[in-house]
């Protein structure tokens, strides 16, 4: 479409959708259409940019400025570029879209949504499906390896992981339970010191910050000893006891709960 108001057509810079500037250069003696009329210059200067900003939908088809219905165009549509009025137009994400594309927008937004939501029930969905997988399906591990997931922290440890080694650990007798951390706990870390009365016990500690009460500390020779609590202050004392199985039970829940509580599981 030519500039309304110097008539030219091969200078002119789109600005808005459907809005186009004319960069024309328009001499001053040259005269300017105005309407029917001309308006000469009233005197010679320099030459000057036409400037004008004018409406024209990209389809030549159509009036510019006519919707389909025949009433004045408020817009252009930023999908189809054909006029529209505000009856059969509306603001899409803050652009002008014909009735026709809002309604295929829509669409294609309700069906992301509905995409969206049917991923997020198939994600929970395959969640829950490990979750009771893991819960119903056991680990095959050695002695040691069971030791090391519930005595070493350092690492997070998954709910299978906890319940398989606590599975392989309860068939243990209590010698072999004790055996089996003798073997292990010298690669878990250096010896610990714990006062007890005059003298000092060295071994490891079996305890931690949300402890039921008991702790216990085994000794380097395999001797268990018991307390009422961890074992840091001075003049605690700790109680030699007879490692049975139902203090090897006791601590073997007692890791378990503290690895539950250091990996967030309860």
């Amino acid at each position: 479409m030519p500039c309304p108001s110097c008539g030219a057509t091969d200078t002119r810079t789109q600005i808005l959708t459907g809005y186009w500037r004319c960069d024309a250069v328009v001499p001053a003696a040259q005269p300017v259409a105005v309407g029917a009329e001309t308006t000469p210059a009233a005197e010679p200067a320099e030459s000057t940019r036409c400037g004008t900003v004018y409406i024209q939908t990209r389809s030549d088809d159509a009036g510019p400025t006519m919707c389909r219905c025949g009433e004045p165009a408020v817009g252009e549509c930023s999908e189809c570029t054909r006029m529209v009025c505000a009856d059969h137009s509306g603001l899409w994400q803050g652009w002008r879209v014909c009735d026709r594309d809002l309604a295929n927008a829509r669409l294609r937004a309700r069906n992301a949504a509905a995409a969206e939501e049917r991923q997020a029930r198939e994600a929970a969905a395959a969640a829950e499906a490990e979750r009771l997988r893991q819960r119903t399906t056991l680990l095959e591990l050695a002695d040691e390896d069971a030791v090391w997931n519930l005595y070493v922290r350092s690492e997070p440890r998954t709910e299978q992981e906890i319940r398989s080694a606590v599975h392989v650990l309860r068939r243990l007798t209590a010698a072999e339970f004790t055996d089996a951390c003798l073997y292990l706990l010298p690669y878990a870390g250096a010896p610990q010191r714990q006062r007890n009365g005059l003298g000092r016990l060295s071994g490891w500690l079996f305890t931690g910050p949300d402890f039921h009460g008991r702790s216990w500390f085994l000794t380097r020779k395999g001797e268990w000893h018991r307390s009422g609590s961890a074992g840091t202050d001075q003049g605690h004392r700790w109680k030699k006891v007879r490692f049975d199985d139902v203090d090897k039970r006791a601590v073997i829940d007692e890791m378990a709960w503290q690895q539950s509580v250091g990996n967030r599981l309860v």
